[in-house]
């Protein structure tokens, strides 16, 4: 028999039910979109989450689109790393998010360095923001432009589907990377397209549709 996603969610401890989906996230960060080829995008994305059902953590993540997907053309997360193995552990869970835990220090005003769980250096960014900041709203997107497509993790053929919400104040801003191992080729070299700042986020994440859908085989 397939385990449906109910029956996968009451296998988890009760201790840990308040970690499940729907979660809401509130925080600040920072994007810059790429060109990777005519009909392609990337966007490295920094954000310092304030709140969550599993507490603060800072976040990196390098996202494409559009993806191939069973569904079409969506949103995927390629490369993430988070500061907290909470964050890592619900992401997986949760949404098929291929996060890895890692350490984010902000000693230095407008940079951040990341490094990985045994110390070596992951990625170097700067960032700062400049202009007025105006009122956004992720539902002004398609549907389909704001939902994430993730692979199973464990190689399986399903896919977790993720139509995410939330709003924000966005304004100009850089996210310049001034060093980069294993996030993307050559980011160092790109040019962004654009750079957006963001404050006041509020990100919705819901419980995911997955494809094929759980059937019960009797």
């Amino acid at each position: 028999m397939r385990e449906n996603p109910k029956e996968h969610y009451n296998s988890l401890a009760d201790s840990d039910l308040t970690h499940l989906p729907p979660w809401t996230l509130r925080g600040r960060g920072w994007l810059a979109l790429y060109r990777l080829r005519p009909a392609q995008v990337g966007a490295l994305l920094l954000v310092r989450y304030v709140s969550s059902p599993v507490g603060p953590y800072d976040e990196l993540m390098w996202v494409e689109a559009p993806v191939v997907t069973p569904v079409g053309g969506r949103l995927s997360i390629r490369r993430i790393v988070v500061s907290t193995a909470a964050s890592v552990t619900w992401g997986r869970r949760n949404w098929a998010i291929p996060k890895a835990q890692a350490a984010f220090d902000w000693s230095v005003p407008g940079q951040v360095r990341v490094t990985d769980t045994g110390g070596k250096p992951y990625v170097h960014l700067a960032f700062h923001r400049s202009g007025p900041a105006l009122p956004v709203n992720a539902a002004w997107l398609p549907r389909a432009w704001r939902t994430i497509a993730q692979p199973a993790l464990n190689g399986g053929p399903e896919w977790k589907l993720t139509t995410i919400g939330g709003t924000a104040h966005a304004s100009p801003a850089h996210l310049t990377v001034l060093h980069a191992v294993g996030l993307a080729p050559k980011l160092p070299e790109r040019r962004p397209l654009l750079g957006v700042g963001f404050s006041g986020v509020r990100l919705h994440f819901p419980e995911p549709a997955r494809w094929p859908e759980p059937t019960l085989e009797q």
